[in-house]
């Protein structure tokens, strides 16, 4: 997986200071990365390969953490509950918007129906780490019917009052989404609970109604 060899200095120093200048990139396109990843990254598939997914974390440069959030994307169906943790981790490191938000599109897959994927969702829902918590509100994103209002307003509750611009967006998006599938219950939740969400939440789950 030669990313390296693709490395444009230029568009390197565009996206780190777009990223804050928190991480070094080689400047490699997302089409470009993925074709260079997609040999080791199908040798791959069937399971996901948590030292290589530790080893791309451990990498200084931003490319590797997008393909391991792209390995455990393509393997997210092998994911179970006792596997969150190890994603909690990873949430943690190296954290920022992007590979926070990519990590996410892995729990959407497991938690949908599954009991104890949900109770895990709750404990992160009240995490010291807001980045866990934004990923406990996000983390039924596409689920539409399959949604668990009960969890999903849980998880919600457990961060309005918050300050912080990533979760009262967080909140909204997960409104946003789910009024794609009843926007009668998030109108409810809206009206039932306006004097405690965040404004930015009350407009970013409007957007659609």
């Amino acid at each position: 997986m030669e990313l390296s060899a693709l490395a444009d200095e230029q568009r390197a120093v565009q996206q780190s200071a777009y990223m804050r200048n928190q991480f070094p990139y080689f400047g490699v396109p997302t089409p470009q990365r993925r074709k260079a990843a997609q040999g080791v990254l199908r040798n791959l598939r069937g399971a996901v390969d948590w030292d290589f997914v530790d080893l791309c974390w451990n990498a200084p440069e931003r490319e590797f953490q997008y393909v391991a959030a792209d390995h455990l994307k393509e393997n997210a169906k092998t994911l179970k509950a006792a596997d969150l943790p190890c994603v909690e981790s990873l949430v943690q490191r190296k954290s920022w918007w992007d590979s926070v938000d990519h990590l996410a599109q892995s729990v959407c897959v497991v938690v949908p129906g599954d009991t104890n994927s949900g109770e895990v969702m709750r404990q992160w829902a009240r995490h010291p780490n807001f980045w866990v918590r934004r990923v406990s509100i996000i983390s039924q994103l596409g689920a539409k019917e399959l949604t668990d209002t009960g969890l999903l307003t849980e998880v919600i509750l457990a961060n309005t009052g918050s300050q912080e611009f990533f979760i009262n967006k967080a909140i909204g998006w997960a409104l946003r989404q789910y009024a794609r599938i009843d926007p009668v219950w998030v109108r409810d939740f809206l009206s039932d609970h306006e004097d405690t969400l965040a404004p930015l939440s009350i407009r970013e789950a409007s957007k659609h109604l």
